[in-house]
């Protein structure tokens, strides 16, 4: 004896499951479109942090990003990609001097192997560099902006929020070109 074919009943499910799929997609596509037009606002405040700079002056990134746009790049002496682009730091440094959007530079020193504060202190004399140097000592400060390579910079505008941050050496060109868009057009040259 031969059973009739049996067909399963149709439900509704499938055609509710495909509605709310495309509610879905559809929601999230127009709340991503919304954030993604606001600005998002989602760029991380900086961790405040502050550090004695090699000629003894204090450095606390709360008060100096009220007021300035800031660059910090995290390096060591034995690194040489750090060792290539400290020049050009130099260079962007010296650029933005007397500018109307004030820039602050800081040469982080993060101590790596048997690189010291004093080999530190006498590649900075060596080059000549004149912009801001500390010491960070134990990392903190490094572990804080989870810095993972050197050398990192790290952009940060002046609401005190991170802009951007490069892991790997930068040319002055970079340099001054992301100063530059940082500071959406408010530099006088």
């Amino acid at each position: 004896m031969t059973l009739p074919h049996i067909r399963p009943l149709p439900t509704p499910w499938p055609k509710l499951q495909n509605r709310w799929l495309w509610r879905t997609a559809i929601g999230l596509a127009v709340l991503t479109f919304l954030v993604a037009a606001c600005g998002g606002g989602n760029e991380p405040k900086a961790p405040d942090f502050q550090l004695t700079q090699f000629d003894g002056s204090e450095f606390r990134l709360a008060n100096q990003a009220r007021e300035n746009l800031v660059v910090l790049n995290f390096w060591y002496p034995t690194c040489a990609p750090c060792r290539e682009e400290m020049p050009a730091f130099e260079s962007a440094w010296k650029l933005f001097q007397g500018e109307e959007a004030n820039v602050k530079f800081l040469g982080i020193f993060v101590p790596q192997g048997f690189d010291s504060e004093q080999d530190a202190r006498d590649f900075v004399s060596e080059l000549g560099l004149t912009y801001g140097f500390a010491t960070d000592i134990r990392a903190r400060v490094a572990e804080m902006f989870q810095i993972q390579a050197y050398p990192t910079t790290v952009f940060i505008d002046d609401s005190g929020r991170v802009f951007r941050t490069f892991v790997s050496a930068l040319d002055e060109e970079e340099l001054v070109g992301m100063v530059l868009e940082m500071a959406g057009g408010r530099t006088g040259g």
